[in-house]
C-alpha cells in the first residue's frame, strides 16, 4: 500500500482526493490541513472515535490506489 512514493504534484494530489467519499475527505482534511486529533475531529463531526480511525484509514488507502491509477495506465493493472 504506501510506499516511499517522491513527493507528488499538488495538481495530482488534488485530482486523488477528489476520488475521495465526502466523508472520508472531510475527515483526511481535518486531520492533515487542521491537524485535529481524532477525538476532536469525532467531537467536531458528532461521530466516534473509531469511525473517525476507520474512514481516516479508508481515505488513506484509496488516496494510495488513486495515485497508483495516476501513475500507471489501466493496462499494466493485468
Amino acid at each position: 500500500m504506501v510506499r516511499n512514493r517522491p513527493s507528488v504534484p499538488l495538481g495530482r494530489l488534488m485530482k486523488a482526493v477528489s476520488t475521495l467519499r465526502p466523508a472520508e475527505r472531510e475527515v483526511l482534511m481535518l486531520s492533515a490541513r487542521d491537524g485535529l486529533s481524532n477525538a476532536e475531529i469525532a467531537e467536531r463531526l458528532g461521530i466516534t472515535s473509531a469511525v473517525v480511525e476507520r474512514r481516516l484509514a479508508d481515505a488513506i488507502y484509496r488516496l494510495d490506489r488513486a495515485l497508483e491509477r495516476q501513475e500507471r495506465p489501466w493496462w499494466r493493472f493485468w
